[in-house]
């Protein structure tokens, strides 16, 4: 994944709301969830910078209806945190799963637990390869 398409902390409060709506939403109703849910009484002008920035990384879609324009995402979050996963793994782990997991463990074991979890894991990844 592209740098550029690292989001901020704000950014990705932004996408959670939109990832969980089923409709595309408009920043005024942005700006009312965040105020309802969040407590964060943003200016419009600030809303509108941080969704300028996710639809010029490529993250979101804008639609103009009216005088009125909705967003929503161009990707689920499951497809930006694989990418975002592949980008980490290849940049810092050269693409080793397992240098990863080194690193992930830190030295110590994995819980019994986590262990039998991916084994499981992988052996489904056998399977349907």
């Amino acid at each position: 994944m592209d740098r550029s398409k690292k989001m901020s902390e704000t950014e990705s409060e932004i996408m959670e709301v939109l990832w969980r709506s089923d409709v595309p939403l408009s920043s005024a109703q942005l700006m009312e969830h965040f105020a309802a849910h969040h407590g964060k009484e943003w200016k419009a002008q600030t809303l509108s910078t941080f969704l300028s920035r996710l639809t010029q990384k490529g993250l979101l879609r804008s639609q103009r209806q009216g005088r009125v324009v909705y967003y929503q995402p161009l990707q689920s979050k499951a497809e930006y945190s694989q990418g975002l996963a592949r980008s980490i793994l290849d940049t810092m782990y050269q693409g080793s799963v397992k240098t990863f997991f080194a690193a992930l463990c830190g030295g110590t074991l994995l819980p019994e637990e986590e262990r039998r979890e991916l084994r499981s894991w992988l052996e489904e990844q056998e399977e349907t390869s």
